[in-house]
């Protein structure tokens, strides 16, 4: 009998861990969305267009009337595997 109460135990503390780590790995989802989305802000900001200005190129590059340069989404595409490493 203690044995199986040993064992009921560890699956207790188990569970009580994973509960942990699942309320930490929320948050540092969370986390990670908040950077990608600060990113996202300067980027903008680093344009410096209006929001008229910036609507009408997303606009423009969603509907295929514009397009980036050769190379440019390979450099960061490369860059960003760089920064996950």
């Amino acid at each position: 009998m203690a044995t199986t109460e040993k064992i009921r135990k560890d699956i207790e503390k188990t569970r009580e861990k994973i509960a942990e780590q699942q309320k930490r790995l929320r948050a540092l989802e969370a986390q990670l969305t908040e950077e990608e989305n600060l990113e996202i802000v300067r980027m903008v900001k680093a344009v410096r267009m209006d929001n008229r200005e910036l609507t009408a190129f997303l606009r423009a590059y969603a509907s295929g009337m514009i397009s980036l340069p050769d190379g440019l989404m390979e450099t960061e595409e490369s860059e960003g595997a760089e920064d996950e490493a």
